[in-house]
């Protein structure tokens, strides 16, 4: 997703012939399709690359691969140029911080962190596109707040305006081949509250609504606890992806994942991306293997490194119909968390994006699952009681 130096020096060309007749745009376009079609064949080798030096084997066990710190981005320079850029923009302060937020009591109050990316989110080298006009905004329900705290690959021109009031945050944004994006906060107030800091009147239940010219969709309060939604919009591939989570008791970390996958033969391929904590600052970065074993289970396997490569986490689970979950499991196979999230694409080719939640005492785990002395995962949904009415 990183935008190379050719990348900018295409993007630029781009933008000076924008005023020009439409077969002067056309050579610049086909020139930039080739260079993503170019950086795609070399993330492709780079990832598995690095697949193959972890020791993650195609058969879905994480055994050959061992707890070791790596090299910074794993040693390799086009993963590096693709996922190790520095930190984007951070835009603003925690919304906690907020007097109106701050002031009201924990029982009046849900507190959601959201990972938003729209563009080409369905990415295929062999689909002609062309630049789309977003201009996103961000509302919520009055009285209630949102705020974004970071960009994800807003360029040159694609801006979050100064926020006006608290219930509503605007963008410009503009894309390309590639996808733009925020990391957001939202606050639901829960109990009664008196606002003149709003867009409007209205006595309509709580909400997340993400509006732009292409696409607007409106998300219910109480479907934003684990919320995974993606749309494609057309046949270039354009969409959204949302990824919502609540944030945690003291103590419990939860944070986003983000970055792409691809097919590199008949039975699966490989992955890879950035590691982000809850307020959109990158932590460190995942490669792994996804494919079908020979029992015919869909899984997935992988290693999560910081910044500096140190051994943050394996990771393993299962994947199906757009979807994915899983475990992360540390040193000597303790389990650490949870993840979950959305893969979207075609022709062998996509973006994955989603969420991860440290496990914690006060919270009820999904599903129970250990690791075998040979890494393979065990699972065991959890059986809870029937509701008693």
């Amino acid at each position: 997703m990183r935008r190379s130096a050719r990348w900018w020096a295409l993007t630029i060309s781009l933008v000076l012939v924008a005023g020009c007749a439409e077969e002067a745009l056309t050579p610049a376009l086909d020139a930039l399709e080739e260079t993503t079609a170019e950086q795609e064949t070399a993330l492709v080798a780079a990832m598995e690359g690095i697949a193959t030096q972890l020791g993650l084997g195609p058969d879905g066990t994480m055994g050959a691969m061992d707890e070791s710190d790596e090299a910074p981005a794993f040693g390799n320079a086009v993963f590096a140029d693709a996922f190790a850029v520095g930190d984007d923009h951070e835009v603003d302060t925690d919304l906690a911080t907020d007097p109106t937020i701050s002031d009201l009591p924990p029982d009046q109050l849900r507190m959601y962190n959201v990972m938003a990316l729209w563009g080409r989110v369905r990415p295929n080298p062999n689909t002609e596109w062309s630049p789309l006009q977003w201009d996103p905004g961000l509302q919520v329900k009055e009285g209630d707040g949102v705020r974004v705290r970071r960009t994800i690959l807003f360029e040159p021109g694609d801006m979050v305006h100064p926020q006006v009031v608290r219930n509503l945050v605007t963008m410009t944004s503009r894309t390309g081949p590639h996808v733009d994006g925020v990391v957001a906060q939202v606050a639901i107030r829960t109990g009664p509250s008196v606002s003149t800091d709003v867009v409007s009147a209205t006595d309509e239940a709580a909400f997340l609504a993400f509006r732009s010219t292409p696409y607007s969709v409106k998300i219910p309060a109480n479907e934003l606890p684990g919320l995974n939604f993606a749309e494609v919009i057309d046949d270039t591939g354009n969409g959204l992806i949302l990824t919502a989570l609540r944030r945690p008791t003291p103590g419990c970390a939860v944070g986003f994942m983000a970055g792409r996958w691809m097919r590199t033969s008949d039975r699966g391929g490989v992955f890879g991306g950035a590691w982000h904590q809850a307020n959109g600052r990158r932590e460190g970065y995942v490669v792994g293997r996804w494919g079908v074993t020979a029992a015919g289970e869909r899984v997935f396997h992988g290693k999560i490194v910081n910044l500096q490569g140190q051994f943050l986490a394996r990771m393993a689970g299962n994947y199906e119909d757009g979807q994915y979950k899983g475990e992360m499991y540390g040193r000597g196979g303790a389990l650490l968390g949870y993840v979950h999230g959305r893969y979207m694409g075609e022709d062998g080719h996509g973006v994955f994006q989603g969420a991860w939640r440290q496990a914690c005492v006060t919270d009820p785990p999904p599903r129970t699952c250990q690791l075998t002395s040979d890494g393979i995962r065990v699972c065991d949904d959890v059986v809870r009681p029937d509701p008693i009415d």
